[in-house]
């Protein structure tokens, strides 16, 4: 009895001891769960921004991800019996190209890139995951030269046909032949035909900086293709531009152009080259998030400087949000071949929009309206079958047709042999 009281006696000090001990790990391991959390939601943002900079037809290899011929034909030691495989789905899509058939075109390079890089759906507890696999990294020496080089043609016909759809005004971007070929550009840094396609791609984004990208890029092209006359051609043509235009910049902004490095440092050319993921929110985005109630934003808007019930600041704050909507009406105008900046048109548009306020306020016209105007409001009516946005639009359509048709006509064949190189 007394071994035990003794040993009973001392255990309190150990106890404390213990209990000291035990919440020194709890704050450790609250600690460790908030870093573990902190670097999932970090990893899972670059996951997802990963993905969102891909090229289309190269996020639809997700399609494959249950797939399992593919599975087996991933799992293939066999780099032979890989390309093979994916060799075929190349071939169909380089005839579709042949016959115009680009869309779908692009849908057979996404089956023969899918067999080297791809994005699977991972469930993940309750959540699911992205993953992207690019299995010519875990390859080495003959056989990851192999496989790249047969991925660089894909990548590189799939670039050429979204060309031709950006000429087409069909669905695909700049951003995106831009990003296919740094890809090939990665896994060869002397690929002249990349260079080139991603030049024209610069070219597409019509701006003083593409512009300069572009010239850069067949700059390096005709480094390593320098017996190509299309390459040479295109750098002559897109380097005349660049200088009018810096001419023109000059006049406009003065010495800001005067630098050794042009309008941008090679530090922010890189930038501009990187693939472009979503955008972090703005400060004001993080400041006035949606759902903030009138009083809440007004005085957070205080506390910053801005006085919501000061009726100046009202008005410059619906100048700034009438600039944006006018921003906007203008690239959709744009887009239908409207110039609003036209003083006709601008005149004609006015007249119709005063005519709909007074019939939205039940007042009849100050005199009768004269049969121009009646003709106008009918051209403009949108609850018409025939008005002028569905005139303009069967006008694109049938447009777009006569150029397609104009390509098979001529035999595809429109470009230079270099810019088909691969075909």
């Amino acid at each position: 009895m007394a071994r035990i009281e003794e040993a009973a006696g001392c255990s309190s000090d150990e106890e404390e001891e213990l209990a000291k001990a035990k919440e020194v790990v709890n704050m450790d391991f609250e600690e460790l769960m908030k870093q573990a959390g902190e670097m999932k939601q970090r990893q899972m943002k670059d996951k997802r921004r990963a993905w969102e900079s891909t090229a289309e037809f190269v996020k639809n290899t997700i399609a494959h991800d249950a797939s399992e011929e593919y599975a087996k034909v991933r799992a293939s030691k066999s780099v032979k019996e890989k390309i093979e495989f994916a060799a075929a789905a190349k071939a169909e899509g380089n005839a579709l190209f042949a016959e115009a058939q680009y869309t779908k075109a692009m849908l057979k390079y996404t089956q023969a890139v899918a067999v080297f890089r791809y994005w699977v759906r991972k469930t993940v507890g309750k959540d699911q995951e992205l993953l992207c696999f690019k299995d010519d990294e875990t390859l080495a020496g003959d056989e990851q030269r192999e496989a790249r080089a047969f991925l660089a043609s894909v990548y590189l016909n799939a670039a050429a046909c979204m060309l031709k759809l950006l000429k087409l005004r069909m669905r695909t971007s700049a951003d995106e032949v831009v990003w296919t070929c740094s890809e090939v550009i990665e896994m060869d840094a002397e690929n002249a035909k990349a260079y080139y396609r991603r030049a024209m791609a610069y070219v597409e984004m019509d701006s003083s900086a593409s512009l300069e990208l572009a010239v850069r890029d067949l700059t390096k092209a005709s480094k390593f293709a320098p017996q190509d006359a299309v390459v040479r051609a295109a750098l002559q043509k897109h380097k005349t531009e660049l200088e009018a235009q810096n001419v023109k910049d000059k006049k406009t902004y003065g010495g800001m152009f005067q630098s050794r490095d042009g309008l941008y440092t090679e530090e922010e050319r890189a930038k501009m080259r990187a693939p472009a993921g979503p955008s972090d929110p703005s400060p004001a985005e993080t400041l006035f998030p949606d759902g903030l109630s009138d009083a809440e934003l007004k005085r957070r808007a205080l506390a910053h400087g801005l006085d919501l019930d000061d009726p100046k600041v009202m008005k410059k704050l619906e100048a700034r949000a009438r600039e944006r909507h006018d921003d906007a009406l203008r690239a959709k105008a744009k887009e239908l071949d409207i110039d609003l900046d036209d003083p006709d048109i601008r005149r004609a548009l006015e007249l119709l929009d005063e005519e709909e306020q007074r019939r939205a306020a039940g007042v009849a016209p100050l005199k009768p309206v004269p049969a121009w105007r009646r003709f106008l409001s009918r051209a403009f009516d949108k609850s018409q079958t025939v008005n002028v946005q569905n005139l303009l639009y069967a006008y694109l359509a049938v447009n777009a047709i006569l150029r397609v048709a104009r390509i098979v006509g001529e035999g595809v064949r429109d470009v230079d042999p270099f810019d088909e190189g691969e075909f």
